[in-house]
Parts: C-alpha cells; sequence; structure tokens
C-alpha cells in the first residue's frame, strides 16, 4: 500500500512540474511574440510612411535590346532525288525510328549522307534540346565509321 502511495505522489508531483514548466515557458514565449510583434509593427511603420522624395515616381531607362543573331535557313534536303540505296539509319546507337523519319524527311537516306551534315544542320532537322544537341556530334561521328567502313565493319 505504501508502494502505490509513493506511484500516486510521484506522479501528482511530476503533473505539477510539468504544468510549473509549461507556464513559465509558455509565458516566456508569449512575451518574446508581444515584443517581436512590436518590433515589425514599428518597422512596417516606418516602411509604409512615405520619405521626402519618393512621392514622385521613378523613370528607369528601357532596357537595351539585346543584338539578335540572324540565322540562316537550313536548305532543304529533301529536294534532291531519292537514292535507290537506302541505309538503315537505326544501326546508329542513339537513332531510333523518330529520329530516321525526321532524317529521311529532310533527305537523309545513307550514312555517307548524314555524315556529311554539319552539326547545326543536324541539330535543326533533330530539333534542339538537351539530348539532341549533345548527342548530335556522337550521331554525325558513328554516320561517318559506318560510311567509311560500312554497317558490319
Amino acid at each position: 500500500m505504501k508502494v502505490l502511495r509513493v506511484f500516486f505522489v510521484g506522479l501528482v508531483f511530476g503533473w505539477l512540474m510539468r504544468w510549473v514548466i509549461d507556464k513559465i515557458f509558455l509565458e516566456d514565449n508569449l512575451r518574446m511574440l508581444v515584443n517581436e510583434n512590436d518590433v515589425l509593427r514599428q518597422r512596417l511603420q516606418t516602411l509604409e510612411t512615405p520619405k521626402a522624395g519618393q512621392d514622385r515616381p521613378v523613370q528607369r531607362p528601357a532596357p537595351a535590346s539585346l543584338p539578335v543573331e540572324e540565322v540562316e535557313p537550313v536548305a532543304v534536303m529533301g529536294s534532291g532525288p531519292v537514292p535507290p540505296h537506302r541505309d538503315d539509319l537505326k544501326m546508329i546507337k542513339g537513332v531510333g525510328p523518330q529520329i530516321e523519319k525526321r532524317l529521311n524527311t529532310a533527305g537523309v537516306y545513307t550514312f555517307d549522307q548524314m555524315s556529311r551534315l554539319t552539326t547545326e544542320q543536324m541539330q535543326a532537322i533533330l530539333g534542339v534540346s538537351r539530348r539532341n544537341v549533345q548527342n548530335t556530334d556522337n550521331l554525325i561521328k558513328q554516320a561517318k565509321k559506318f560510311a567509311k567502313d560500312g554497317p558490319k565493319g
């Protein structure tokens, strides 16, 4: 029975201590928030009050336009005759059915034709995206290799 009394006295004492500590910290936090609120209110008032000479609007010069580089359109490569022999451009790593279709639409049907393209022409055919810009040179290198050695070489 004595153990039970000690347990309940300890429990009540623990609750009492927790309540006292919480009350102290809550009051302290409330005081800090009130002080911070007053400081912010004063700062807001100083920002809202117009200072002398700030009533008129500020006139800023118009931003200078950046020079625009003229780009020549890529000649349509599909206007020439279709060669009798077409290479399977999908053998090049990174060229799938979609890219092969774009190349064929632009008139590129063989590894030799693809190897003679410049990076800018290839980007114009494939469209500009981060992936295409990075792989364009690699595609042209592979096409040169296939044009020189053949697809199995």
